[in-house]
């Protein structure tokens, strides 16, 4: 009798399912409108590595962060002859410039973990879930 209580929860989960406004966000249809604002001459350097994959939300698979380009772009071009969307990415820290290597970026954090366990079987790295941007 237990089973009972869950099943109607269903039918209150099925009343929004007739509304696709919830399950079109998920989609990010908006990454479309963002590249436009690509176009703009002073941004496209910025912005290109960024704007493919998820405008502005989502989460990417951090491999590691170094202070040399070369050792970043040698474990991006690894990650990416396995297969994977990776892509070096410079901040700024007190430390100076750090080059984070990354693979990504998917629209959610389930995504992002399943990412990570197939980067580790692949590359070999064992990397974060981090937010991106």
């Amino acid at each position: 009798t237990e089973a009972l209580p869950p099943e109607p929860a269903k039918p209150v989960v099925a009343a929004p399912k007739p509304e696709p406004k919830p399950a079109a966000k998920p989609e990010a249809p908006k990454p479309e409108p963002a590249r436009p604002v690509a176009a703009t001459p002073a941004k496209p350097a910025v912005t290109t590595p960024a704007a493919p994959a998820a405008s502005g939300v989502g989460f990417a698979v951090q491999l590691g962060a170094f202070g040399q380009a070369a050792d970043a772009n040698a474990l991006r071009d690894r990650a990416r002859a396995a297969g994977f969307s990776a892509f070096v990415e410079q901040v700024r820290t007190d430390n100076g410039v750090l080059n984070r290597v990354r693979v990504g970026p998917v629209a959610s954090r389930d995504q992002a973990e399943q990412l990570k366990a197939q980067v580790a079987a692949k590359v070999g790295v064992a990397g974060m879930v981090r937010p991106h941007p």
